[in-house]
């Protein structure tokens, strides 16, 4: 009785030993599972609800984002590069490039790309390139890139002539202005606030949308969207980490395409669509 008395007792500790065991398992492969990664993400003050469309699903896969918002389109890239945020998510890649050129910093695009935000001519004045007068003023972004990207639309339109040998054209690069038209500049998030002081304005169209200003009937449209793909930047040093190109997949989901849709207007065209 006694011997029998004891095998119980051993089977019971055994058993008892493999349930702590199996229980201790299950927990550190929970804990593995919901440990979450913290990224801070910078973005304009116009973005900052871009980003909040896309928050559960980055926290789904394993990342929770602090957004940090700046008001205008250099210093989140300023803050990139001294190390204070970890990526940003804003800017398409020819500014990137013309902002790394005049700055002498290496900042990266990373893939895939997000969106591609529209860019227009617009008018609350007149309702036709035809009707648009001689000598009109016309307001472009104060940054070299969106600059040139509304020269080369104007010339596209067959309004005026630039200088071929230039790549990135101002409007001292423009060789023939036959309706003599002034230009007047301004940061892109503010430019709509000017719309009324000028003939048409020349921008990309979520910031009218962002400034509650009409984007029916544009005057012109650009044609080279695909090249002004905004996508996530980094610093080099982190241009093949993993959470970066994870977030960069992640955020290619319904809930942005949706964003873009109905907040945003369709201005913005989904990369991955």
């Amino acid at each position: 009785m006694k011997k029998l008395l004891a095998i119980l007792l051993a089977s019971l500790m055994s058993l008892s030993l493999m349930v702590g065991c199996s229980s201790n398992g299950t927990s550190d492969s929970e804990k593995e599972t919901s440990e979450v990664k913290t990224i801070k993400i910078g973005v304009r003050s116009d973005m900052v609800d871009q980003v909040e469309s896309v928050r559960q699903r980055a926290l789904d896969g394993g990342y929770d984002l602090d957004a940090v918002i700046f008001n205008d389109s250099v210093q989140p890239n300023v803050a990139l590069a001294e190390g204070s945020i970890d990526i940003n998510w804003y800017q398409h890649e020819p500014y990137l490039l013309s902002y790394n050129e005049s700055n002498g910093t290496d900042l990266v695009m990373i893939k895939p790309k997000t969106f591609y935000p529209l860019f227009a001519m617009y008018s609350e004045k007149w309702k036709s390139l035809e009707e648009l007068p001689d000598g009109a003023t016309i307001g472009l972004c104060n940054d070299a890139t969106n600059k040139s990207r509304a020269l080369f639309m104007l010339q596209d339109e067959g309004l005026i002539k630039l200088d071929e040998s230039v790549e990135s054209p101002t409007e001292f690069d423009i060789k023939e202005n036959p309706h003599k038209f002034k230009f007047i500049e301004a940061e892109m998030s503010v430019l709509p606030q000017s719309i009324s002081d000028c003939d048409a304005i020349c921008l990309a169209a979520g910031h009218m949308v962002n400034a509650g200003k009409s984007i029916d009937n544009p005057l012109c449209e650009s044609k080279d969207n695909d090249t002004y793909a905004v996508g996530m930047v980094v610093r080099a040093e982190d241009k093949d980490a993993q959470w970066a190109a994870d977030l960069a997949k992640l955020v290619q989901c319904d809930e942005l395409a949706e964003y873009f849709k109905t907040d945003k207007q369709g201005t913005q065209v989904p990369a991955w669509e």
